[in-house]
Protein backbone atom coordinates (compact mmCIF):
# COMPACT_ATOMS: atom_id res chain seq x y z
CA UNK A 1 0.00 0.00 0.00
CA UNK A 2 1.27 3.58 -1.26
CA UNK A 3 0.65 5.97 2.11
CA UNK A 4 0.84 10.01 1.37
CA UNK A 5 1.73 12.22 3.84
CA UNK A 6 -2.07 13.26 3.95
CA UNK A 7 -2.23 9.38 5.70
CA UNK A 8 -0.34 10.58 9.00
CA UNK A 9 -1.31 11.24 12.35
CA UNK A 10 -1.74 14.86 13.30
CA UNK A 11 0.57 14.76 16.23
CA UNK A 12 3.01 15.61 13.34
CA UNK A 13 1.19 18.25 12.25
CA UNK A 14 3.60 20.67 14.90
CA UNK A 15 7.14 21.05 14.54
CA UNK A 16 7.84 20.59 18.26
CA UNK A 17 5.77 17.59 18.62
CA UNK A 18 8.02 15.69 15.85
CA UNK A 19 11.24 17.11 17.18
CA UNK A 20 10.25 15.78 20.81
CA UNK A 21 8.90 12.09 19.15
CA UNK A 22 12.35 12.63 16.80
CA UNK A 23 14.28 12.98 19.98
CA UNK A 24 12.38 10.50 21.85
CA UNK A 25 13.39 7.61 19.47
CA UNK A 26 17.00 7.94 20.22
CA UNK A 27 16.51 7.83 23.99
CA UNK A 28 14.20 8.56 26.90
CA UNK A 29 14.45 12.35 28.09
CA UNK A 30 13.54 13.92 30.99
CA UNK A 31 10.82 16.98 31.02
CA UNK A 32 14.45 19.43 31.20
CA UNK A 33 16.36 17.77 28.57
CA UNK A 34 13.20 17.60 26.15
CA UNK A 35 12.45 20.82 27.10
CA UNK A 36 15.97 22.04 26.15
CA UNK A 37 16.51 20.18 22.60
CA UNK A 38 13.00 21.61 21.58
CA UNK A 39 13.28 25.06 23.32
CA UNK A 40 10.15 25.51 24.48
CA UNK A 41 8.04 26.70 27.30
CA UNK A 42 6.98 24.72 30.24
CA UNK A 43 3.20 25.57 29.33
CA UNK A 44 3.86 24.44 26.00
CA UNK A 45 6.18 21.04 26.97
CA UNK A 46 3.04 20.26 28.98
CA UNK A 47 0.60 21.12 26.38
CA UNK A 48 2.51 19.13 23.55
CA UNK A 49 3.65 16.33 26.01
CA UNK A 50 -0.07 15.84 26.90
CA UNK A 51 -1.55 15.29 23.29
CA UNK A 52 1.41 12.51 22.60
CA UNK A 53 -0.04 11.04 25.83
CA UNK A 54 -3.40 11.01 25.39
CA UNK A 55 -2.90 9.59 21.33
CA UNK A 56 -0.38 7.06 22.98
CA UNK A 57 2.96 7.72 21.69
CA UNK A 58 4.72 8.34 24.63
CA UNK A 59 4.98 7.55 27.95
CA UNK A 60 5.68 8.93 31.11
CA UNK A 61 7.03 7.89 34.54
CA UNK A 62 7.80 10.42 37.88
CA UNK A 63 10.10 9.87 40.58
CA UNK A 64 12.58 11.93 43.03
CA UNK A 65 15.93 12.66 42.39
CA UNK A 66 17.67 14.09 45.47
CA UNK A 67 14.25 14.93 46.87
CA UNK A 68 13.13 16.77 43.50
CA UNK A 69 10.38 14.86 41.60
CA UNK A 70 11.29 14.21 37.86
CA UNK A 71 9.53 13.82 35.14
CA UNK A 72 11.01 11.16 31.78
CA UNK A 73 9.16 10.36 29.12
CA UNK A 74 9.67 7.32 26.51
CA UNK A 75 8.76 6.74 23.20
CA UNK A 76 5.89 3.85 22.94
CA UNK A 77 5.97 0.93 20.46
CA UNK A 78 3.17 2.78 18.42
CA UNK A 79 4.89 5.66 18.78
CA UNK A 80 8.31 4.17 17.15
CA UNK A 81 6.00 2.87 14.49
CA UNK A 82 4.26 5.80 13.78
CA UNK A 83 7.10 7.79 13.67
CA UNK A 84 8.93 5.06 11.25
CA UNK A 85 6.01 5.09 9.11
CA UNK A 86 6.03 9.03 8.95
CA UNK A 87 9.92 9.13 8.03
CA UNK A 88 9.52 6.53 5.57
CA UNK A 89 6.84 8.22 3.82
CA UNK A 90 8.73 11.39 3.69
CA UNK A 91 11.71 9.67 2.26
CA UNK A 92 9.28 8.13 -0.57
CA UNK A 93 7.85 11.46 -1.19
CA UNK A 94 12.10 12.97 -1.50
CA UNK A 95 12.63 9.74 -3.94
CA UNK A 96 9.88 10.73 -6.05
CA UNK A 97 10.76 14.50 -6.27
CA UNK A 98 14.28 13.78 -7.39
CA UNK A 99 13.26 11.51 -9.54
Amino acid sequence: MNKNILDTSKMFESKIRIQMIASLSVSDLTFNQLKKICQCTNGNMTTHTTKLIDSGFIEKSKEFINDKPQTTYHLTDFGRSEFNNYVQILSNLIKEINK
